[in-house]
């Protein structure tokens, strides 16, 4: 995992997605591109298509993230595109290792669209940032496991930050018997890795609340990075199709998050 590409929007979270961004390729010595994409917004607004224009303002509030944040970093360059959000997305996202996005904050909107774009327009996973930057990333890994083929690829995207991290921690639903983490303990001793196990019990929870109870948990690990299988559909600009529990996650994390379909 040594290329990776930000996504900035030209918002006053541009500084604070830049600075989880640096963060985590400065724990991998990689390579950032921090890409903001000059063309019109796409979002739903009302159940009908909206389009914003991105202004000059948004393209300076970016780069004048970029400057704070990485003016000094040799591995990060700053790029500004003549594309839609979504459509850079999808040009970058064929060629990178991963796609870092800032946390959306609701159902529908550019940040969804951008998401649902990374997510299942690409093949690279996506790593949600939080409204405020760690402490620290990777070095308590918490990876949730219900084998399946969401989570397994999840697991190999983040294998070379779970083989960094001071711990890792598998969470499972005890209420789940495919959740077994037997084969997942025997592949990451192949690199080396010992993780705890912790259960959470989700039998009695809607999907959402499912969510909510791995947040809780990984919170409990005091992780600070959360891997996880992304579960859904592309619903364009709107999470309807996405499963509740990724909804949750995608909408309520306070640690980064590398989520993958």
């Amino acid at each position: 995992m040594k290329v990776m590409s930000v996504y900035l929007d030209g918002s006053s979270n541009d500084r604070d997605s830049l600075t989880v961004a640096a963060m985590f390729c400065e724990r991998l010595g990689g390579r950032l591109n921090v890409i903001y994409a000059s063309g019109p917004r796409t979002y739903v607004a009302h159940e009908a298509v909206a389009i914003a224009t991105a202004t000059e303002t948004g393209a300076a509030v970016a780069r004048q993230a970029f400057d704070a944040v990485c003016g000094d970093r040799p591995f990060a360059r700053f790029l500004k595109v003549s594309a839609k959000p979504e459509d850079a997305i999808r040009d970058f996202g064929l060629l990178t290792d991963i796609n870092i996005l800032e946390r959306v904050h609701g159902d529908a909107g550019p940040d969804v669209l951008a998401l649902n774009t990374a997510l299942f327009d690409t093949p690279a996973p996506v790593l949600v940032c939080p409204p405020a930057p760690p402490a620290t990333i990777g070095t308590s890994v918490a990876v949730v496991w219900n084998a399946t083929a969401q989570s397994a690829k999840a697991v190999h995207a983040a294998m070379p930050l779970i083989a960094l991290a001071e711990r890792v921690t598998v969470l499972t639903n005890a209420d789940n018997a495919a959740s077994d983490p037997t084969n997942l303990l025997e592949y990451l001793s192949g690199y080396g890795v010992r993780p705890k196990v912790a259960s959470f019990h989700g039998d009695r929870l809607t999907a959402r609340g499912r969510g909510r109870a791995i947040l809780a948990a990984a919170s409990e690990r005091q992780a600070d990075l959360l891997v996880m299988g992304a579960y859904g559909d592309n619903m364009w600009s709107s999470m309807t199709g996405m499963g509740r529990a990724t909804q949750k996650v995608c909408t309520a994390t306070k640690i980064p998050t590398l989520i993958q379909h």
